[in-house]
């Protein structure tokens, strides 16, 4: 059978006759999740951690870098750095992303055609 053909959903067979069909069987679709809810709580618990160890660290620190000096509290180098991780990281995920969906969706392109 292609997948061009419709099907009629099976009629419940009748008891006063002792025919028996067969329907096929249906292919049942398994979603897997994506994990939203378990990188949400990580997500937290990392920010807080982050938060905890700025606040203890507020003393003030100079940073050289390629001959510039300058003096700024650890805080806002740690949150800096912090910032920069998620949004690498982010961009990098939606590369990603954007990847596997193009792949499922040639896929089922190809089931399509089959």
């Amino acid at each position: 059978m292609t997948n061009n053909e419709r099907t009629e959903p099976a009629a419940t067979p009748d008891p006063s006759t002792s025919e028996v069909t067969e329907t096929e069987p249906t292919q049942e679709r398994v979603f897997v999740g994506t994990g939203l809810f378990w990188g949400l709580i990580v997500g937290v618990i990392l920010a807080l951690v982050v938060i905890i160890l700025a606040a203890q660290n507020t003393g003030t620190i100079t940073v050289s870098f390629l001959g510039w000096d300058f003096s700024t509290p650890l805080i806002v180098l740690i949150l800096g750095a912090f910032l920069i991780g998620v949004v690498v990281a982010e961009s990098l995920g939606l590369v990603y992303r954007k990847r596997r969906r193009r792949t499922l969706q040639e896929r089922d392109e190809l089931q399509r055609l089959r």
